[in-house]
């Protein structure tokens, strides 16, 4: 049998995200009101399934890229910003920070938009967000799967803080996970459920509005998953 590498199927799901971002981000590929291609549509141009389509799609929508609804389809919007984040993004692989330097600022952000979230949070937002605790769980013996829900909660307490300057750092997020993907396989599927347990303490806080002890089990969360 041949031996699967893991480090080699992530380079090739990143190179058709990236082929995807970068085709919908062309002007000629999209109509004048911002729709796209379907996904069917899609998976034809880039020899794909429509899973797979899909998946690239839903990344869009949580960097804030992508917007999508039943009646209307799929709409490129907010392109400035994705530029900001690309210029952001450009940069951290210039510099050639280190998972350290990565972990550090994202404790740092993600502490800082718990009083916001926690004052601007709606109802919807809280369900959603205790969707992706329970797609974590469920999911526990899926280290992939239950990383992208990971990814998806932290991406959205980022919108749930309502400030769009600290949603740039949307990307810098994604782009962290994909370099630690590297550590899935020694994640066992308790590591996932304790995981699911904590965030959904920090979540509880949040509801209640204790903003400081919420941002205080974040810190311990993030610093935690460091090590």
């Amino acid at each position: 049998l041949q031996h699967f590498n893991p480090r080699v199927f992530m380079d090739n799901k990143n190179e058709l995200f990236e082929s995807i971002k970068n085709y919908l981000l062309d002007d000629a590929n999209r109509n004048a009101d911002g729709r796209i291609e379907t996904e069917t549509e899609l998976a034809v141009r880039f020899n794909t399934s429509r899973y797979k389509v899909r998946q690239a799609l839903s990344t869009l929508v949580q960097m804030g890229m992508l917007e999508r609804s039943p009646r209307r389809g799929s709409v490129l919007k907010n392109l400035e910003q994705h530029n900001i984040n690309h210029q952001l993004l450009m940069q951290f692989d210039l510099s050639g920070f280190d998972i350290t330097e990565f972990t550090e600022a994202r404790i740092l952000i993600e502490c800082a938009i718990i009083p916001l979230a926690t004052r601007r949070i709606f109802p919807a937002m809280l369900s959603k967000l205790e969707n992706e605790l329970r797609l974590i769980e469920e999911n526990a013996d899926n280290p992939q799967v239950a990383d992208r829900h990971d990814r998806d909660f932290h991406l959205l307490l980022l919108q749930a803080s309502g400030n769009r300057v600290l949603q740039v750092f949307s990307d810098v997020l994604i782009t962290y996970f994909e370099k630690t993907r590297e550590s899935l396989p020694a994640n066992d599927r308790q590591y996932f459920l304790d995981t699911a347990a904590k965030q959904r303490e920090i979540l509880l806080h949040i509801k209640k509005g204790d903003a400081q002890m919420a941002s205080e089990l974040m810190r311990a969360h993030l610093l935690e998953k460091r090590l």
